[in-house]
């Protein structure tokens, strides 16, 4: 979306109001039904700022109550525009915080700034050596032109826009990547334990492919709704996709139940994209590996089987243990992966990617 002639990237709307007001007081009833205290969360959120929605607010207050705070999460999400006056100052806070945001020069990274609980001002400079820099995006055919200024939001907790002024132009054509990768998931696509916004495996991933990122992660909410199936599919800007399934219903639901889901969500969304490359992972390795609990190998061959009934050409199943294939690189949790799990995947997806779709860059 365009907000003060800059592009919001990842972010489908800005929405205004208190925390309570946003999550609605009938999932915040459901929340305290759950043994949940969302006050601790929410109850000291006023209404200043404006919150960053990354898909449509009809859709978020249908998905799962997980989904419908994490949303309000901006991972993966950017503040993009080409500076033509001395500086940017884009303003946040975070109830929550502090959360960290990164500053990029097109492909360079340039800085990082911690946002607290109170308003904290971004102020953003083009370099004195842009020349150069533009000059080296074009040799060396960067991802991103190194005239665009980006911002890359936090992914966890909802940050909140308070201002942003600049003399500013948005994206030009060219100025960003030709491909766009959707990656849906949890909280491990979402980028819990990542600490800085662009170390997930799905941000790492496609910077490791020179694509573009729209992160439908959702912590804890990756439910595998019909509606969520339906806006996927619907959705015509992402050229291939990657759906981390089952972590989040792995001790809520029975195999039955995942079978179900598993069954509407996959084959929705390759049916309507049926020229596009998409990688169904099944989960990482977890907790119930280690301890003789086979309930996470059911879920993973519910995926397999899934994948190999619809014998798709471009729907590939990719087995998430492939993809961290030691506990090395779990947290503490036996869920998460750690920053080091974050790149391991990310590498090893980028090998299937391009080992599958036959990619080296974004110009094959």
């Amino acid at each position: 979306m365009m907000f003060n002639n800059a592009e919001l990237h990842n972010i489908h709307e800005l929405l205004a109001g208190d925390g309570p007001g946003i999550i609605t007081e009938p999932s915040l009833q459901a929340m305290r039904e759950q043994g949940g205290d969302p006050d601790a969360v929410w109850g000291t959120e006023d209404e200043h700022g404006l919150w960053f929605c990354r898909i449509p607010n009809e859709l978020r207050l249908k998905l799962n109550l997980q989904a419908q705070v994490n949303a309000l999460q901006s991972t993966g999400a950017e503040v993009r525009f080409n500076l033509t006056g001395d500086r940017a100052r884009i303003s946040l806070k975070c109830g929550q915080g502090p959360v960290i945001v990164e500053v990029y020069q097109g492909s360079f990274f340039v800085g990082w700034h911690v946002v607290g609980k109170h308003r904290t001002d971004i102020d953003v400079r083009l370099p004195e050596r842009l020349p150069l820099l533009e000059k080296l995006s074009r040799e060396h055919r960067m991802p991103f032109d190194a005239g665009l200024t980006r911002v890359l939001l936090p992914w966890r907790p909802p940050a909140r826009l308070l201002e942003f002024h600049a003399d500013c132009q948005p994206p030009r054509p060219g100025q960003t990547p030709e491909r766009r990768y959707l990656a849906y998931g949890s909280s491990i696509t979402h980028g819990n334990a990542s600490i800085r916004p662009s170390a997930m495996y799905a941000h790492r991933t496609a910077q490791l492919l020179g694509v573009d990122l729209v992160n439908l992660g959702f912590g804890g909410g990756a439910h595998l709704e019909p509606e969520m199936a339906d806006y996927i599919a619907a959705r015509a800007d992402w050229d291939f996709a990657s759906l981390e399934l089952g972590i989040n219903l792995l001790r809520r639901i029975s195999p039955e139940e995942f079978a179900r889901r598993v069954d509407y969500f996959v084959e929705r969304i390759a049916l309507a994209h049926p020229n596009k490359w998409i990688f169904c992972m099944d989960l990482f390795p977890v907790e119930e590996d280690l301890t003789g609990d086979d309930k996470a190998q059911v879920f993973r061959r519910i995926v397999k089987e899934k994948v190999e009934a619809l014998d798709l050409p471009r729907l590939v199943h990719v087995p998430g243990t492939d993809m961290l294939n030691t506990v090395h690189g779990l947290t503490v949790d036996l869920v998460h992966p750690s920053p080091f799990g974050m790149e391991e995947i990310a590498r090893n997806l980028v090998a299937r990617i391009q080992e599958t779709a036959r990619w080296s860059n974004t110009t094959n």
